[in-house]
């Protein structure tokens, strides 16, 4: 499962990535991490990363400011990183690639899919940021970040928050700390104006989107609206799960992205080819 961490410019950003059962002649998958996460090394993802590995030639990758590409922080905007996504495919040669992101990596790949359309053959979001913007990771979690984003306790504490089964958010800590103070000032003024939910109607391509009953940071109501929104969407919600499904429920959360990836995404192509009725 371990390989080591690459790197590859794009758009002036040099960008960190794994890949995970390379050669293996599966699907490609690319993963992207939430906001103030990683997608490398070690305790990034644990039960999931394996689990879809066993299935896909999967690329996990850093988003700028994060992780194996924490240095990259000029010209950080939501609109740089989906570019970076966007470019990055292209470099890397990854042709009708599965999009798996989580949280801010969610909303990363709806953005991504309407700036550079087909650079996917399906999306799926784990608790995804909402298309409309905002949530509860609004002003107040930036001021957090901003003020406290080199304080560990601070940070175990508010990541501890967002688990509902035990979990102390270490790793998230450990991503959270590695970051620069700027992204977050660059992030959350942005996050809080930035809606693209008419631009998302446009997305032709099959669509995942699971949720937990128990996520602290993004209403649920905001992530239906969202799946409203989408042509081409499946919407699962866990009452059991909160905003760290796929830290806390990885096997889970894989389980699901296989059956749409076998049985949903052909499905939901054929209807988006069949002439609509009057």
């Amino acid at each position: 499962m371990r390989s080591d961490i690459r790197h590859v410019t794009v758009n002036a950003a040099r960008l960190g990535y794994q890949v995970h059962s390379e050669g293996s002649g599966k699907p490609p998958a690319v993963f992207v991490h939430g906001y103030s996460g990683r997608a490398t090394g070690d305790g990034a993802y644990p039960a999931l990363l394996p689990a879809l590995a066993e299935h896909f030639t999967v690329y996990a990758i850093d988003l700028r400011g994060h992780g194996a590409s924490a240095a990259e922080i000029e010209g950080f905007s939501m609109t740089a990183v989906a570019d970076d996504v966007g470019v990055l495919v292209r470099e890397l040669g990854l042709v009708g690639a599965l999009y798996i992101g989580h949280s801010f990596g969610g909303f990363t790949g709806m953005y991504c899919e309407v700036r550079h359309p087909g650079s996917f053959s399906a999306l799926c979001l784990l608790t995804s940021g909402p298309a409309g913007g905002g949530g509860f990771a609004g002003p107040e979690a930036g001021k957090f970040l901003i003020e406290h984003g080199n304080d560990r306790e601070a940070l175990r504490a508010a990541f501890a928050a967002m688990y509902v089964h035990g979990g102390d958010g270490s790793a998230n800590v450990e991503a959270a700390l590695m970051m620069d103070l700027s992204v977050h000032r660059a992030y959350f003024p942005e996050w809080v104006r930035l809606s693209i939910l008419d631009d998302v109607r446009r997305i032709r391509v099959p669509v995942l989107m699971l949720n937990g009953a128990l996520d602290n940071v993004v209403p649920l109501s905001s992530l239906h609206e969202t799946a409203l929104a989408l042509r081409l969407c499946k919407e699962v919600t866990f009452m059991t799960e909160g905003h760290m499904l796929p830290r806390e429920s990885g096997g889970l959360v894989a389980r699901e992205i296989l059956a749409f990836w076998r049985h949903d995404v052909p499905e939901l192509q054929a209807a988006a080819r069949r002439p609509v009725e009057a």
